[in-house]
C-alpha cells in the first residue's frame, strides 16, 4: 500500500512538471501564457491523506505517521533530481517502484516502553518478537524506527540519541593522529607502515554467486522455481555485503583504538567507479568505510580529516618532489634525495602531513 501511494504522489509530481514547463528560455513580446497549476509539495500531499482514507478505507491500517513519511520520500527524492543535494549534486529521474521494490517505512516518533523483553510493539502491528543483536545503552533515548524487508528476513534499526555524548573526548590528542591510503592490493596502507590485506569478499564468493545466478537463468519468468532461485541469489549477495560490512566495522574500530586523529584522502569514488577497475572499488567499499570510520570516531569523541588526495602518490614525503609514475609502479624512488619506499606508504605519509596541517587550521579557527 506503502509503494502504491508512494507511485501516485510521484506521478503527481511528474504530471505538474510536464503540463508547467516550457523549453525555450526566451518568448515573443506578446503571446498567450498557459494557465499554471498549483505545484504539489509536502504539505499538499501530506494534507491529501486524509481524503485518501476516505476514498480508500484499507489505509486506515497503516499508522498516520508511517504514511505521512511517503509525501516525504518523494519530496527528497523530487528535489535531488530537480536542484540537487547540499553539495549540488543532482540525482537520476526518479523511477516507480516495482513489486517488492519498496523495501522500509519508518515510524519518525517512538517510545522506549514499546521495545522490551526482545520484543517490540509497533503501531496498527502489535507485538513482534526481535533478535538484539545488542542492549541500547543506558541514556540513550529511541528517536525513530525503521523496518526494511531484506533477503533473509525483517530487520528493525533504531536511530538513537544521548545528549552526554562527547563531542570531542576529555584526554583527546591531536598529536596521535595517523594518515591511511585506501588501495586494492592492500585495503589501507597507514602512515606508521602497518597495513591490511584487501580481503576481496565478492571474488572469493564468485563461484557461489555464478552458480546460483547460473540457476535463476535457467527457470521460466514468474515461475515459483525463479522466485525461488532469485532468493537464494539475493541471500549469497547479502551474505557478501554483510561480511564486508562486518570487516569495515572491525578495521574502524582497531584504527580509533590506537590513533586520536585519522586523515583520509577524500576520494571521487563516483569516477573511480567509470574506470576498469571498477569491480574491485566496489568489492573493496572504501565509501562505506569511511561513512563507518568517520560515525564511529564522532561517537567516540575522535576527529577523521579528509584531506585533498592530489598528487599524494607523487610527490615525495621527504623532499615535496613530484615525482611521476605509472600504476603499476608499486616503489617510490626520488632522484633528488633518494628516498626508496612502497609508494602506497609514501601516499600514507603525505596524507598524515595534510592532515595535520588541517587539523591545525581547524583547531587554530575554533
Amino acid at each position: 500500500m506503502l509503494r502504491c501511494q508512494y507511485n501516485y504522489l510521484l506521478a503527481q509530481r511528474f504530471d505538474w512538471h510536464g503540463q508547467n514547463r516550457f523549453p525555450l528560455d526566451r518568448c515573443p513580446l506578446i503571446c498567450q501564457l498557459p494557465e499554471l497549476k498549483e505545484q504539489p509539495n509536502y504539505y499538499s500531499q501530506k494534507a491529501s491523506l486524509t481524503q485518501l482514507k476516505l476514498d480508500r478505507p484499507w489505509y486506515k491500517e497503516i499508522h498516520s505517521q508511517v504514511l505521512q513519511e511517503v509525501p516525504k520520500k518523494v519530496q527528497i527524492t523530487f528535489e535531488r533530481w530537480l536542484k540537487g543535494d547540499s553539495n549540488g549534486n543532482k540525482s537520476g529521474r526518479p523511477r516507480f517502484k516495482g513489486v517488492g521494490q519498496y523495501k522500509t517505512f519508518t515510524y519518525p516518533q517512538f517510545k522506549r516502553h514499546h521495545f522490551a523483553n526482545n520484543k517490540i510493539t509497533l503501531s496498527k502491528i502489535g507485538n513482534v518478537k526481535v533478535i538484539v543483536h545488542r542492549p541500547i545503552p543506558v541514556g540513550f533515548d529511541i528517536k525513530t524506527v525503521s523496518v526494511t524487508k531484506k533477503a533473509d528476513g525483517y530487520n528493525v534499526t533504531l536511530s538513537l540519541d544521548d545528549k552526554t555524548v562527547p563531542t570531542i573526548k576529555p584526554d583527546f590528542n591531536s598529536d596521535n593522529i595517523v594518515g591511511i591510503d585506501v588501495g586494492l592490493i592492500d585495503f589501507y596502507v597507514a602512515s606508521d607502515g602497518s597495513r591490511i590485506n584487501a580481503p576481496k569478499h565478492l571474488r572469493k564468493a564468485e563461484r557461489k554467486l555464478k552458480s546460483a545466478q547460473r540457476r535463476v537463468s535457467r527457470r521460466k519468468k514468474g515461475s515459483n522455481r525463479r522466485n525461488k532461485a532469485i532468493k537464494k541469489l539475493a541471500v549469497q549477495h547479502k551474505k557478501v555485503a554483510d561480511t564486508r560490512k562486518y570487516f569495515h566495522f572491525k578495521t574502524a574500530r582497531t584504527l580509533l583504538d590506537k590513533y586520536d586523529v585519522i586523515a583520509v584522502e577524500k576520494l571521487n569514488i563516483k569516477g573511480l567507479v567509470k574506470t576498469q577497475l571498477a569491480k574491485s572499488i566496489n568489492d573493496a567499499g572504501w565509501g562505506q568505510f569511511i561513512i563507518i570510520l568517520s560515525n564511529k570516531a564522532e561517537n567516540a569523541g575522535l576527529k577523521v580529516i579528509t584531506v585533498n588526495p592530489k598528487g599524494t602518490s607523487q610527490e615525495c614525503s621527504n623532499c615535496g618532489h613530484k615525482v611521476k609514475k605509472w600504476l603499476s609502479q608499486r616503489m617510490h624512488n626520488c632522484p633528488v634525495c633518494h628516498t626508496s619506499l612502497c609508494r602506497d606508504l609514501n601516499a600514507a605519509i603525505n596524507i598524515k602531513a595534510r592532515g595535520t596541517h588541517a587539523l591545525k587550521a581547524q583547531l587554530m579557527s575554533s
